[in-house]
């Protein structure tokens, strides 16, 4: 009697069937999962957060740009759309010497006419000695402008100084004391500030003393014992170009204004420029 194999054989397509099915499942959850790591990706590359880790490592941005671009191409997904990123502030000298950092800024006033400076700032050992108009310190110890103009003005800077149209001496002063008291020692250290530069550029190069008055941020770490030194920088501007009619003192002030590393003119109580030759 011959052997009936119709139900193994039945079974058998059963069983084939059931695992083509699954092979085409595991198929179409790999293009499942594919499809949302992309429009993952797609999405996190429009967020600020993921613009920020694109353009904070250049080789991986530009791998996954990369990888987006020649691999990927879904007829359904959104469109790529590149956000806007606004330029920031410089937040880095754009060159240094020995002693200073020098920070090439430019600014408009109200009229729309524009200057270019370069901000010369000692760097942090020599600062204004606190309470004093007259008195500098390196490293703590007091000297005298003599030895901060050999110091700090060296020859780079020197000659920055004498090629500009015009030099403009800051004087700031720290958050403690007399708001009145400190207002008036910020406009001495300006003043004293132009005597020192007097020696190191020419006569014909005018000269302008910049009363920035007293810091008046909150500052909580401050409050809290921590040094306030930073507030009162030796700083002299170098104005390298103003168009014609140029209000100096508006593009001066604008071109100060949120940027990094540098006192802005909000942080302090007044912006008074006036004419010292």
């Amino acid at each position: 009697m011959p052997l009936d194999t119709s139900g193994l054989k039945e079974q058998f397509r059963k069983t084939k069937k059931a695992r083509r099915a699954w092979s085409a499942y595991k198929w179409f959850d790999r293009i499942r999962n594919w499809q949302d790591w992309y429009n993952w990706i797609a999405t996190f590359l429009q967020t600020k957060a993921g613009a920020a880790v694109a353009l904070g490592s250049t080789v991986i941005a530009t791998t996954t740009a990369v990888v987006v671009h020649n691999t990927v191409a879904d007829p359904y997904a959104a469109p790529f759309v590149q956000t806007e990123i606004a330029p920031l502030p410089p937040a880095e000298p754009e060159r240094q010497t020995r002693t200073t950092l020098i920070f090439a800024i430019e600014g408009y006033d109200k009229s729309g006419r524009r200057g270019t400076f370069d901000v010369v700032v000692a760097k942090k050992q020599f600062l204004w000695v606190r309470g004093s108009s007259d008195n500098l310190e390196k490293d703590g110890r007091v000297i005298t402008g003599d030895e901060l103009a050999r110091d700090v003005l060296d020859q780079e800077v020197r000659d920055g100084l004498s090629n500009a149209r015009e030099i403009v001496a800051v004087g700031t002063a720290s958050q403690e004391g007399n708001p009145a008291e400190e207002m008036a020692r910020a406009g001495r250290r300006a003043l004293r500030t132009a005597e020192i530069v007097k020696g190191a550029v020419q006569d014909s190069v005018p000269i302008s003393a910049l009363n920035l008055g007293q810091y008046r941020e909150p500052c909580p770490t401050c409050a809290k014992g921590a040094a306030t030194e930073w507030q009162r920088p030796f700083m002299v501007i170098a104005v390298k170009d103003l168009e014609d009619g140029t209000d100096l003192a508006e593009a001066l002030a604008d071109a100060m204004t949120n940027k990094d590393k540098l006192p802005s003119p909000s942080s302090y109580s007044a912006f008074e420029l006036k004419k010292v030759r």
